[in-house]
């Protein structure tokens, strides 16, 4: 969340991020309202608590009739206390309840617009021509090449290759679930082991988080409460404790509240991290939209990066996340491209600055989304208190995150590297960690 002083002290900016992020329910002028009643309200609270004390002591020190004149005083007051502490509980809840909504400051470079079409793309790669020449308008295609044959999709692709079966699993779990077969698998597990391997050299520190976290978890990364339809949560009664548990929807959440109510020494930072996890959404409000195959499914596999840094790098850092993006794209030679998010189209709250890559579908011409990078300043470290120290003096740390590789991968490798024949080629880089399969096609058996 946003420093409560910055607020009081720039409503104009923190209103400016209000409207520019399409945040409904937050009124700035009664939440500043709020927070000055309730800062009225703890300044006489803590002057009676302290007058509460003194007459105490009083009592103890005191006999006769000013001792039973110093008790009905004290009586008084210690109900004016309880009074006063009710008052500033329910100021607190709602002052609470509006912060907690208000968004971060986007970056400069967020460019501004109201919905999807307004994002921004910042360039275009292809195996053959390497980096094009702009302007690309965002929703307009034309300057990526045509086919020379009929393209099918992914979904058609793996049925006729026994690769992905979306009617069995239908039959199993419902709507939006999949099995993985075969070449499949060995196509997922290779793109993450090719980005892992990257990584690893980089000296990111390997992580296999819980996949189930407690609601602090998702506050304390902004995933709620604006997110909260978007998660599974599992019935107390089933649960050690009786905790109410959540399935996440990204390791982001398990990642950094691994740091929660931590200090860190400043030379101790950057904390770099990748995790490989299987991940769960609802997709609540996506119903009807994109249901074909593997694309807006319930459950998913990735290889994520996480960073907690010092906030002179946090940038660096995110650049340097999208370089990793970029590197895995041109390993595997997928044409993409690379698009800065608008204020109304930047995902969650904490979002100061956020650049998606999208992969290319020839057979369907357009791109597709294939994962997010984004930079949260300080706005989730604040709510899950984590802290770095140097010398003396402490601060808030940055947190950067982002998707890295995702079971879509999947997607653009089959309809990229699909040939006329309809069979698939295997991608240069990924045949060594492909078991001698250099090309997939239709057989009776694995």
């Amino acid at each position: 969340m946003l420093d409560l002083d910055f607020i009081r002290k720039n409503p104009d900016e923190v209103q400016k991020a209000l409207d520019n992020r399409g945040v409904e329910g937050v009124d700035l002028k009664r939440f500043l309202n709020l927070d000055s009643r309730r800062r009225d309200v703890l300044r006489l609270l803590e002057t009676k608590r302290a007058l509460r004390n003194s007459l105490s002591k009083a009592v103890a020190e005191t006999s006769g009739s000013d001792r039973e004149r110093i008790i009905e005083e004290a009586t008084e007051v210690k109900k004016d206390v309880q009074d006063l502490e009710t008052k500033f509980r329910k100021l607190d809840e709602e002052v609470m309840q509006l912060w907690v909504l208000i968004p971060n400051i986007p970056s400069d470079d967020m460019p501004l617009g109201e919905e999807e079409k307004d994002n921004v793309v910042i360039k275009v790669w292809t195996p053959e021509k390497g980096f094009l020449e702009g302007p690309f308008p965002y929703s307009q295609h034309n300057y990526m090449p045509k086919t020379e044959f009929p393209f099918k999709d992914h979904v058609d692709l793996g049925e006729e290759l026994d690769l992905i079966d979306v009617r069995q699993s239908a039959l199993v779990s419902g709507s939006r679930f999949y099995y993985l077969k075969n070449e499949a698998v060995l196509l997922q597990e290779a793109v993450f082991s090719l980005l892992k391997d990257r990584l690893l050299k980089k000296g990111y520190m390997p992580m296999i988080p819980p996949l189930l976290v407690k609601e602090k978890a998702l506050f304390g990364t902004s995933h709620f409460p604006e997110g909260r339809d978007d998660i599974y949560k599992i019935e107390s009664h089933n649960v050690e404790e009786q905790n109410e548990l959540y399935l996440v929807g990204s390791s982001e959440s398990s990642n950094f509240s691994y740091y929660m109510d931590k200090t860190i020494d400043v030379n101790d930072l950057p904390i770099k991290i990748y995790a490989e996890t299987t991940c769960f959404r609802s997709e609540v409000g996506s119903w009807g939209k994109d249901v074909r195959g593997i694309k807006r499914v319930h459950q998913f596999d990735k290889v994520e990066m996480n960073a907690i840094c010092n906030p002179d790098e946090s940038r660096q850092i995110f650049d340097e996340f999208m370089e990793n993006n970029e590197w895995m794209l041109q390993q595997l030679r997928l044409p993409y491209r690379i698009v800065n998010k608008c204020t109304g189209d930047a995902g969650y709250n904490a979002s100061h600055l956020q650049y998606d890559f999208d992969f290319w579908r020839p057979g369907e011409r357009e791109f597709m989304e294939g994962g997010t990078n984004t930079l949260t300043t300080d706005y989730q470290a604040r709510r899950l208190n984590i802290k770095y120290r140097k010398d003396r003096e402490t601060g808030y740390v940055h947190t950067v995150n982002d998707t890295g590789a995702t079971t879509r991968i999947i997607i653009a490798i089959l309809e990229n590297y699909q040939q006329e024949d309809g069979s698939v080629i295997v991608p240069d880089i990924l045949r060594p960690y492909m078991h001698g399969r250099d090309k997939i096609e239709r057989k009776e058996t694995f």
